[in-house]
C-alpha cells in the first residue's frame, strides 16, 4: 500500500488515480472545495429569520461534541440569538457528550430538548445491517448501519415546528466529508464531488440486496427507520424541505471557519467544555456505532473515515502530513483496542469469530 505524497489516503482506495508526483484525484482537485462564506453573510441570514415573537430565533443540533458546542457558544454571544437546542441519544450514545451538552445549555441558559427514536429502532437497524455487512461486506450495508442517525434531521425539523422556530443550525463539517460515502460520489467535470440522487442511490440498493438476503432482510425489519432515514439523509434534502417548508436549515460551518485548535481552546476556557481522560481523540467519540463505522471501511477499502478526515485537514493547512500521520497511526490501535468492547456494548460479542481485528495494522 502507498499512500499520497501529500495527505494520508492510500492507492488501494478506488478512484485514486495517483499521478506521477505520487498525489491523489483528492489532491489534485482540492477536495472538499471548502471556502467558508463568511461572518458577515452568516449574520445577514441569521437577522433576516429572526423569529418576529417570543419564540426562540433558532434550534441547535447539539450533540455534546466540540463543534456544535462553538455553534452554540458563537449564536448566542457573536450573534445574539434567543437559542434552543436538541440532543438526539441513542443506544450507541456515549454518556459524557449528553453531560457536555446539558452543562453547555445550563451556563448559557438555552432551552434543552433530548430525542430518540422508540422501542431501540437505532440498535435494531444497526444490529441488523452489521449482521447482513459480515455476511457480505459492501459498502451499501456499510453505510445503512447508521441510517437510523439520520433521524436527528426528523426530530429536529419537528421541534422547530412545535416550538414555531423559524430555522435549524447544524455543525457539520465540510472537512468532515469522505470520498468513500457509502453511495459513491458522481464524478462529473461541473461538480466532481456531487452526490447521486436518490434514484441511482435506490437502484445500487436493489442490486446488493437481491446478492444479500440478509440485507434485504434487514431493510424489511427496519422498514419505517431505513425509509425515512434515507430521505433525511442531508438536513437540506428535498424530503425535508417539502415537508417542513417553514423552517430555515443552514450548516454553520459553511459560513464561519471549522478551526479546530481554536474551536477546542475557546470552549474549554468559556465553558469548561472537556471529554474524559480515557477518550483518545474527540471526533465522533459520542457514538460507539463510529467504531463499527471505522472498522467496516477499513476492513474493505484499507482506509477509514479518519484517513480522510485527516487528509482533508492536511490539505487546508490544519495539520501538516507527519503530525497527521502519527495521529492517524495511533488512532488505528485505538479502534482495534476499542472495537471488542464495542461489539459488547451493542450485543453483537457473538459475532467475534466473524471480525478481523488485525485489519486496523498497516499493510505493506
Amino acid at each position: 500500500m502507498k499512500r499520497c505524497s501529500k495527505c494520508l489516503l492510500p492507492d488501494t482506495l478506488p478512484n485514486s488515480n495517483f499521478n506521477s508526483q505520487d498525489e491523489c484525484f483528492w489532491c489534485q482537485t482540492g477536495y472538499p472545495l471548502y471556502e467558508p462564506k463568511g461572518n458577515a453573510r452568516l449574520k445577514r441570514i441569521l437577522e433576516s429569520h429572526r423569529s418576529q415573537t417570543n419564540t426562540a430565533d433558532c434550534l441547535v443540533g447539539l450533540s455534546g461534541g466540540k463543534d456544535s458546542t462553538y455553534t452554540l457558544y458563537r449564536l448566542v454571544k457573536e450573534y445574539g440569538l434567543k437559542v434552543e437546542a436538541f440532543t438526539y441519544i441513542h443506544e450507541g450514545s456515549v454518556d459524557f457528550a449528553l453531560e457536555n451538552a446539558k452543562n453547555v445549555c445550563k451556563q448559557l441558559g438555552v432551552k434543552h430538548h433530548i430525542v430518540s427514536l422508540k422501542n431501540q429502532a437505532h440498535l435494531k437497524s444497526f444490529q441488523d445491517y452489521f449482521i447482513a455487512w459480515t455476511e457480505q461486506e459492501t459498502a451499501v450495508s456499510a453505510g445503512l448501519t447508521c441510517v437510523a442517525c439520520k433521524h436527528l434531521h426528523i426530530l429536529g425539523y419537528q421541534i422547530a415546528v412545535k416550538r414555531k422556530i423559524p430555522m435549524i443550525v447544524w455543525s457539520s463539517s465540510p472537512l468532515e466529508y469522505s470520498p468513500f460515502l457509502a453511495i459513491k460520489n458522481k464524478q462529473d467535470k461541473k461538480n466532481p464531488f456531487k452526490r447521486e440522487g436518490l434514484i441511482k442511490s435506490s437502484y445500487q440498493f436493489i442490486k446488493q440486496a437481491i446478492k444479500s438476503p440478509k440485507l434485504c432482510k434487514a431493510f424489511i425489519n427496519n422498514f419505517h427507520t431505513s425509509v425515512y432515514g434515507c430521505l433525511a439523509v442531508f438536513p437540506s434534502s428535498s424530503y425535508l424541505s417539502k415537508r417542513f417548508p417553514t423552517i430555515k436549515s443552514i450548516m454553520f460551518y459553511d459560513y464561519e471557519t471549522w478551526d479546530p485548535q481554536k474551536i477546542r481552546a475557546e470552549i474549554q476556557e468559556q465553558l469548561n467544555w472537556k471529554v474524559p481522560a480515557e477518550i483518545k481523540e474527540d471526533w465522533h467519540s459520542d457514538c460507539v456505532f463510529n467504531i463499527f463505522k471505522e472498522y467496516m471501511f477499513q476492513k474493505m477499502l484499507g482506509v477509514s473515515y479518519t484517513d480522510a478526515f485527516l487528509s482533508n485537514q492536511i490539505r487546508y493547512g490544519l495539520k501538516n502530513r507527519e503530525s497527521a500521520l502519527i495521529e492517524l497511526q495511533n488512532s488505528k490501535k485505538n479502534f482495534s483496542e476499542a472495537l471488542p468492547r464495542a461489539l459488547a456494548f451493542v450485543k453483537l460479542d457473538y459475532l467475534a469469530s466473524k471480525i478481523d481485528f488485525d485489519c486496523f495494522k498497516e499493510k505493506e
